[in-house]
């Protein structure tokens, strides 16, 4: 538990998730399984036996349909046709005139197709032909027997082909004795109608698609029709372990067979469904492991999800962290993103100005450090008498010539010269042509003491000459190249200054041949120059170091421009100065100028 409390926020946000949403999930995932599973065999079951009942209703409409057209022996005209039928001829004319009517009454009911012959016999023996699908060429031949059982409400059966003609198969027969309408006369004959024993098992096709269901037609004892094989003793097996099932019995378990009876009360035969409950079972198993695989498949989702928002709320937590570390290492010029309109947006904004406000203050003590050094330094100065220097250097340029040392007279010439731009030179900028002269002045001295062996080249276009530059910025990188690339000129080398303008931009590049730098010497020097302003980089040693002119050039013209530096071992090093063309500092802040202004002096 403390491990979890002390892991990062992503992590216990995305449990919180996890937790929040798994747990409602799985309780309707074991709610479903335990409720509707048993609610799914019940109402199949239910479902089911409404089908098997309507099929029922369906076959004792169309066994209706059957004794309906044997009602029509029971009319008075088609009685009075088959009395009259005596002879040969007779016969024939009682055939047309009741096809025509038995047709007709077939086709009404639309069972027309399904019979396939209609037979009368009289009580003397004749035989009536009504009607005959094959076209009278396989007649079944039926004999009158008085002794056949009939149902005594309506006095008709309906038995199957082979309990007649053992020959034949696959049909059924319904008999009926018709009585003679005037009650004196008793039997007037017995009917045949013989229809297609297919047609059972058209009604029964759509059944046994919930359930595993087999059907038995059964008159008393006398099976009738069964949807399955009868006589391998499958039947007795199954009687002896189906379950009756009764309007109460809604689910009368998960296993094993349940059977139920629909009686056709007229013709004296009843329809025994019998239902296997294992198929039901596979279908709850199937609808469980659905179930499953949709609980799996949102809990995978809520995963990615809660990983998705987790990140998301935390991103910006992490940077705003990210941010702070960089304030702690002394980057007060970092700024947090501002990702949202949250509270975590707000607090960016307040993280912002805070950074903003601590480098405003920085800046401010910065610039008071750097006026206290300047009071400090002209303190220094006021003690010099300049005129007296001036004074001094002249006479002893004056004494250098009268003994005929014109080299030396030279060399106090140039330095008198880089004194008076030093101390004398108004203001924070000069102009490129006044900052060659001294560097020119410069090189009078170093090459004075070196014995003439550095080259310095200058390239410059006569239209950047009267551009402005910062005062005492060429002198030092030039100087700083002799000391550190050309091994303090004692060996020589070449030292070039160019000078070019780039649409807005005025770059001054300074490139030596000397030694180089390694890579980390090189990686720690960009590293200070990257460092806020503030530090005295390179004044231990009594010079104006890089820092010193970056910072300068940052704090006159804006934190994009300043120095960037090259340098390959053993080839040389180059120093880049970049500011913009014919800037004045007018929008930089007053302080700001002041404080570049006062860090040149130092």
């Amino acid at each position: 538990m403390k491990k979890w409390i002390g892991s990062r926020l992503n992590r216990k946000l995305c449990l919180c998730f996890l937790i929040v949403s798994l747990i409602p999930l799985c309780l309707v995932y074991f709610y479903i399984n335990s409720r509707y599973s048993e609610k799914l065999r019940s109402d199949a079951v239910v479902l089911n036996q409404l089908a098997e009942k309507n099929t029922a209703i369906l076959l004792e409409d169309y066994l209706t349909k059957i004794e309906y057209i044997s009602n029509l022996f029971y009319d008075n005209d088609v009685q009075a046709i088959v009395r009259g039928a005596v002879g040969p001829l007779d016969n024939y004319n009682a055939r047309q005139l009741l096809e025509k009517k038995v047709r007709v009454n077939l086709d009404l009911f639309h069972i027309l197709d399904d019979v396939d012959q209609v037979t009368f016999l009289r009580h003397n023996g004749d035989n009536l032909d009504i009607m005959n699908s094959s076209g009278y060429m396989d007649v079944i031949p039926f004999q009158y027997d008085d002794r056949i059982a009939l149902n005594r409400y309506k006095n008709h059966v309906l038995v199957p082909i082979e309990s007649l003609d053992s020959s034949r198969s696959g049909k059924y027969v319904y008999i009926r004795r018709v009585n003679d309408t005037d009650p004196r006369k008793g039997t007037l004959g017995i009917l045949y109608i013989v229809f297609d024993g297919n047609k059972f098992d058209e009604l029964f096709a759509e059944l046994g698609t919930v359930l595993e269901t087999r059907i038995l037609i059964r008159e008393g004892e006398k099976v009738l029709y069964t949807s399955f094989d009868a006589k391998n003793g499958e039947l007795e097996q199954m009687e002896n372990t189906a379950q009756l099932l009764t309007q109460k019995d809604r689910m009368p378990g998960r296993k094993g067979l349940v059977k139920w009876e629909y009686g056709i009360e007229n013709l004296g035969i009843h329809i025994v469904f019998y239902d296997t409950l294992e198929r039901l079972e596979e279908n709850v198993r199937a609808l469980s492991r659905l179930t499953g695989t949709f609980i799996w498949l949102t809990g995978i989702v809520i995963l990615a999800a809660s990983l998705f928002f987790s990140r998301t709320i935390v991103r910006p937590v992490k940077r705003l962290r990210e941010s702070l570390l960089q304030v702690r290492e002394g980057d007060f010029k970092v700024r947090a993103q501002v990702e949202t309109h949250d509270e975590l947006g707000d607090m960016c904004v307040a993280f912002n100005d805070m950074a903003g406000e601590i480098d405003r203050l920085i800046n401010q003590v910065y610039t008071t450090q750097l006026k206290e050094n300047e009071a400090a330094i002209k303190a220094l100065q006021m003690q010099i008498n300049p005129h007296f220097l001036y004074n001094t250097l002249d006479m002893i340029k004056s004494m250098a010539e009268i003994y005929g040392a014109y080299q030396v007279s030279e060399v106090i010439v140039a330095l008198s010269g880089m004194f008076r731009y030093a101390a004398h030179s108004p203001g924070f900028g000069v102009t490129i042509g006044e900052e060659l002269r001294n560097l020119k002045n410069y090189m009078k001295i170093v090459n004075a003491r070196f014995g003439g062996g550095i080259d310095c080249l200058v390239d410059v276009p006569e239209e950047l000459l009267e551009e402005e530059i910062i005062r005492v910025c060429l002198q030092p990188i030039v100087e700083n190249a002799i000391s550190h690339g050309l091994g303090r000129g004692g060996s020589g080398g070449c030292i070039s200054v160019k000078i070019r303008r780039r649409e807005d931009i005025i770059f001054a590049e300074v490139e030596d041949d000397g030694v180089g730098m390694e890579p980390a010497r090189l990686e720690e020097v960009r590293r200070k120059l990257a460092e806020p302003p503030g530090g005295r980089d390179g004044a231990e040693n009594g010079n104006v170091g890089l820092k010193n002119i970056h910072d300068r050039l940052r704090l006159y013209y804006g934190e994009e421009y300043g120095i960037t530096i090259e340098s390959i071992l053993g080839e040389g090093t180059r120093v880049m100065l970049s500011y913009p063309c014919g800037f004045s500092g007018k929008d930089r802040p007053q302080e700001l100028i002041q404080a570049a202004d006062e860090r040149q002096r130092i």
